[in-house]
C-alpha cells in the first residue's frame, strides 16, 4: 500500500510538471465521460429505473388486439369487455379501467381547465399508494348513482386551495356539480398513462349505459399475482377472447387481446433513440481514450531514460508497468471528477431541451446508479488508454534505449500501434457521423412532408361545454356559433371554426360506415374512419385544399339532410375510379344516410411520418361535441389575440375555462419534438467525435514527424525536395484515414440498420449519406495531415543532422 500511494504520489507530481499535457487530457476525457454520465441518467431515468409503485414490476396493461381485422394491435376496450377481463382472468389480483376525464374547476378564483381520470375504486389499491389526506375510494362509491366524490392531487390542494387540511369532507365545483373531496395524494405522486391527472373520480357513476360491446371507450391497467407470469397471464387472456368471440361473434369476431407491462408501454416509444443515444455517448468516450493513449505513448517515448534508468537500478517491468497505470487511473480520475461537474450541467440542459411528453422527465438525475457508472467508467476508461503505454513498455529494448540517450523509446510496435489507434477512432468517428446524417436527410424528409393544412398564423384553444349546465344537445352549436362571431370581430382575427379533434394532436375517434348500394358487411368488418366534427370556415381557417364539392355552410343544420366531407384517403379506398360526391355513407339503418358533399385534402392527424387515415368531417350543427377546439387564424403574431379570446369566452359564460392555448405551428414542431432532439444530440456527439478525431490525427502525424526528424534531414540532404517530403507524409496519414474510413463505412452497414425504425423517407443504407460522410472524413484527415507535413517539409537538413 505504501509503494501504491508512492506511485499516485510520483503520479500527481508528473502531471503537475506537465500542464499542457494534463489539461489537454484531462479536458478529452471530461468530455467523453461528462457525456457518459449525463446520457446515462437519462436511460437511468427513463429505461432501466423501476416505476416508483410497489411491485413494478407486476404492473400490466391490457388491450383488445385488432390485427386480424387490419386494425391496430392496442386498441381499447369496452365496459363489458373490461368487465370479462376483470372477472375471469386469474392471473391477476387486481383488473381496473380507466378513462380520461376534462372537468373544470369553478368557484375558487378563476375557471381552471383540469386533467382528470375516471377510475376503478381499487385503482390507487393496485398502485400501492394511498392518499396522505383522507381515504381511496370505496366500492359502493364505483356503483352507478353512486354519490359524486373525487380525489386531488397534492399539487392541486397546495395551488388552488392552500394546502388547507380540512378540505377533506368538502364540496367544490367541478362543471358545475358540486363533489365532495375525500383524499388527498401524496407529493410526487404520478398517475400513470392518464399523465398529470388533477382529480380523479369512480368510473362506473360515469359510464354511458348505451355503451356496450364495440364501444371502445375503456383503458385497463392490471396486477399480476405474485405466483403468476406474464406467459401464463397472456395465454389466458388469449383463452378469455377465444371464448367472447365465440359468444359474441357480432362485435368481437377477429378481437384478440394484448398484455404489455406497464413500464414498457410508457417508455417503448423512446427506446430506440435512448439507446441510440447512449451508444453514440459511447464512441465519443471511445475515440477520447484513443486520443489520450496517443498522448500517453508519445509522452512515453520522451521518458525513455527516465524508464530505462528505472530498469537499471532493479524495477522490473510489471512495477514500472503499475507506476503507468497508476499515473493512467489518477488522470482518469481527475478527467472523471471534472466529466461528473459537466454531467451535473449537461443533464440540465438536457431536461431544458427534452421535447414534451418525454416520460419521466422530472425523475432525471444524477443519482446514485449514475454516480457508479460514472465511477465504473473513470475506472475503466483509465485502464483502457493505460494499457498503450504498459504494452509498448513490454516491447521495449530498455538497454538499447540507454544506450540512445533516451531520444526515443525503440519498440518493435509503438508506431503500429499508434497507427491502430488513429485507425480506431476514425472507423469510431465514421459510424457516429453516418447515423447523424442518416437523422439529418430523415429530418429533412420529414420537414418536406405536407402535413395538409397551413400552420402559419393559427391560435388554438379547447373549450369545454359542462353536460349539467347544457344538458341540451341544441345548446351546444348555437354557443360556439356565437362564440365565432365575437371571435371574427377581434383585431387582426381573419377567420375562425371550431373542431372536435386538431391535426397532429393524436386524439383518436374512429367509427365504422357503410356505403349505401354495397353489400352489407360480415360483423365487424365494415370499413373504419377517423372523424372529426367542424363549423363552417374550418377548412379555409385552418389553410386546408378542397379537391372537389364544397365546404360546409350554415344551411347544414340539425334541420337539413346530413351531409360529409371525406378525404381522399377515403376516396381512394372506397370510392376508387369513381366520383364519390352524391354517394351515401351511414350505419345501416334506414334513416343514417349522409351525403357526400365534398372531398378534402389528406391531413396529417397521428404525426408527419403516419400515413394519412381514412377521414371524415362533419357539420357540427349535425354531430355536435362539448368538447372544441377553436382555431383562429390571424393576420400578424396569433399569440396576440389570446387574451381577446379568453374575454370572448368569458363574457359568454364566466365560469368556462379556457385550455391548451397554442399555435399550429408549435404543435407542428412538438410532433416532431423527439426527432429534433436525438438528431440535436446525436450531430453534437458526431461532431465532438470528428473534432476529437483530427485531434488524433494530427497529434499522430506530428508526433511521428518529430520521431522522423533525423531521417527527414537525410532525405533532403540527398536532394528531396519539400514536395516530396510533403506527399511522403501527408501519403501516410492518409493510408490511416482511408483504412479507418473503410472500416468505419463497413461498421456503418452493420449498425445503420439498427436504425430503421427511427428513419422517415431515407434507406439504412442510403449511398448519398455513406459517401457524403466518407468524402468528409478523408477530407478533415487531410487538412490534418497537411500542417506536420508543412512543417517536415521546412525541415533544415543541417539542424536536423547537429541535434542527431
Amino acid at each position: 500500500m505504501n509503494s501504491l500511494l508512492q506511485d499516485f504520489r510520483f503520479g500527481l507530481r508528473m502531471l503537475v510538471k506537465n500542464p499542457a499535457f494534463t489539461m489537454i487530457a484531462v479536458i478529452t476525457l471530461a468530455l467523453g465521460i461528462g457525456a457518459n454520465a449525463a446520457i446515462f441518467s437519462v436511460v437511468n431515468a427513463v429505461l432501466l429505473r423501476p416505476l416508483p409503485y410497489p411491485n413494478a414490476e407486476r404492473l400490466m396493461t391490457i388491450w383488445e388486439d385488432h390485427t386480424r381485422r387490419d386494425g391496430p394491435e392496442r386498441e381499447w376496450t369496452s365496459p363489458l369487455g373490461f368487465e370479462d377481463w376483470r372477472d375471469q382472468a386469474k392471473s391477476f389480483d387486481h383488473v381496473v379501467a380507466l378513462q380520461g376525464w376534462g372537468p373544470t374547476l369553478t368557484g375558487q378564483g378563476d375557471p381552471e381547465q383540469l386533467v382528470g381520470a375516471l377510475v376503478s375504486h381499487n385503482t390507487f389499491e393496485m398502485l400501492g399508494v394511498a392518499p396522505t389526506l383522507g381515504r381511496s375510494f370505496r366500492p359502493e362509491e364505483d356503483q352507478r348513482g353512486a354519490e359524486g366524490v373525487i380525489i386531488i392531487s397534492h399539487g392541486l390542494w397546495q395551488k388552488r386551495f392552500g394546502a388547507d387540511p380540512s378540505l377533506v369532507g368538502k364540496t367544490i365545483s367541478l362543471n358545475g356539480e358540486s363533489r365532495m373531496v375525500v383524499g388527498v395524494m401524496p407529493a410526487g405522486f404520478k398517475f400513470p398513462i392518464i399523465a398529470n391527472a388533477d382529480v380523479w373520480r369512480p368510473i362506473q357513476p360515469a359510464l354511458n349505459a348505451g355503451c356496450q360491446r364495440g364501444c371502445i371507450t375503456i383503458r385497463v391497467m392490471a396486477r399480476l399475482k405474485p405466483e403468476a407470469t406474464e406467459a401464463q397471464a397472456r395465454a389466458e387472456l388469449n383463452t378469455i377472447a377465444a371464448r367472447i368471440e365465440q359468444q359474441f361473434p357480432d362485435t368481437n369476431s377477429k378481437v384478440g387481446s394484448t398484455l404489455i407491462p406497464l413500464h414498457e408501454f410508457l417508455v417503448g416509444p423512446v427506446k430506440p433513440q435512448m439507446l441510440a443515444l447512449l451508444v453514440a455517448v459511447a464512441f465519443v468516450l471511445l475515440i477520447a481514450c484513443a486520443n489520450v493513449a496517443n498522448l500517453l505513448l508519445a509522452r512515453s517515448a520522451s521518458r525513455a531514460t527516465e524508464i530505462a534508468i528505472r530498469a537499471s537500478l532493479g524495477a522490473g517491468r510489471l512495477r514500472i508497468a503499475r507506476q503507468l497505470l497508476s499515473e493512467s487511473l489518477l488522470l482518469a480520475v481527475v478527467g472523471g471528477v471534472v466529466g461528473l461537474l459537466l454531467a451535473f450541467w449537461l443533464v440540465d440542459l438536457l431536461i431544458s431541451f427534452s421535447p414534451d411528453g418525454t416520460p419521466r422527465l422530472d425523475e432525471i438525475g444524477i443519482d446514485r446508479r449514475a454516480l457508479g457508472y460514472t465511477l465504473a467508467v473513470t475506472m475503466l476508461t483509465g485502464l483502457l488508454f493505460g494499457t498503450a503505454p504498459v504494452w509498448q513498455l513490454f516491447k521495449t529494448d530498455l538497454n538499447q534505449s540507454l544506450r540512445d540517450g533516451g531520444k526515443g523509446l525503440k519498440t518493435a510496435g509503438s508506431g503500429r500501434a499508434l497507427s491502430l489507434l488513429v485507425v480506431a477512432e476514425t472507423a469510431l468517428a465514421l459510424m457516429l457521423l453516418v447515423g447523424a446524417g442518416l437523422l439529418i436527410r430523415s429530418f429533412i424528409q420529414l420537414q418536406r412532408v405536407d402535413p395538409g393544412f397551413n400552420p402559419r398564423n393559427v391560435l388554438t384553444a379547447v373549450v369545454r361545454l359542462p353536460q349539467v349546465v347544457y344538458p341540451e344537445r341544441n345548446q351546444i352549436a348555437p354557443f360556439y356559433s356565437q362564440l365565432l362571431d365575437r371571435i371574427k370581430a377581434l383585431p387582426g382575427a381573419q377567420s375562425a371554426a371550431v373542431t372536435s379533434s386538431l391535426p397532429l394532436a393524436g386524439f383518436d375517434s374512429d367509427a365504422g360506415f357503410v356505403i349505401e348500394g354495397r353489400p352489407a358487411p360480415q360483423p365487424n368488418q365494415q370499413p373504419v374512419a377517423w372523424y372529426s366534427s367542424v363549423s363552417p370556415d374550418y377548412f379555409r381557417t385552418m389553410g386546408m385544399r378542397l379537391i372537389a364539392g364544397r365546404e360546409f355552410t350554415e344551411r347544414d343544420n340539425e334541420n337539413a339532410p346530413k351531409v360529409v366531407i371525406i378525404s381522399e384517403a377515403t376516396a381512394r379506398r372506397h370510392f376508387p375510379n369513381e366520383n364519390p360526391l352524391g354517394k351515401r355513407i351511414g350505419n345501416g339503418r334506414p334513416d343514417g344516410w349522409i351525403e357526400i358533399v365534398g372531398v378534402t385534402a389528406d391531413v396529417k392527424h397521428f404525426g408527419l411520418s403516419q400515413d394519412a387515415r381514412v377521414s371524415m368531417f362533419f357539420p357540427d350543427r349535425q354531430q355536435p361535441s362539448r368538447r372544441m377546439v377553436v382555431v383562429a387564424r390571424t393576420a400578424a403574431d396569433p399569440t396576440s389575440l389570446i387574451s381577446a379570446l379568453r374575454g370572448a369566452v368569458s363574457a359568454m359564460d364566466k365560469n368556462l375555462a379556457v385550455s391548451n392555448i397554442i399555435t399550429m405551428e408549435e404543435i407542428t414542431a412538438q410532433s416532431i419534438g423527439q426527432e429534433r432532439f436525438t438528431l440535436l444530440l446525436l450531430g453534437i456527439f458526431a461532431a465532438l467525435a470528428l473534432l476529437l478525431s483530427m485531434a488524433g490525427i494530427y497529434g499522430v502525424m506530428s508526433y511521428a514527424v518529430a520521431q522522423r526528424t533525423r531521417e527527414i534531414g537525410v532525405r533532403m540532404a540527398l536532394g528531396a525536395e519539400a514536395g516530396n517530403v510533403l506527399r511522403l507524409v501527408i501519403g501516410q496519414g492518409m493510408l490511416l484515414a482511408l483504412i479507418g474510413v473503410g472500416i468505419g463505412l463497413a461498421g456503418s452497414l452493420a449498425l445503420s440498420r439498427l436504425m430503421k425504425t427511427m428513419l422517415f423517407g431515407v434507406s439504412a443504407t442510403d449511398p448519398l449519406t455513406f459517401i457524403g460522410v466518407g468524402v468528409l472524413l478523408a477530407l478533415v484527415a487531410l487538412v490534418a495531415c497537411y500542417v506536420p507535413a508543412r512543417r517536415a517539409s521546412k525541415v533544415d537538413p543541417m539542424i536536423a543532422l547537429r541535434y542527431e
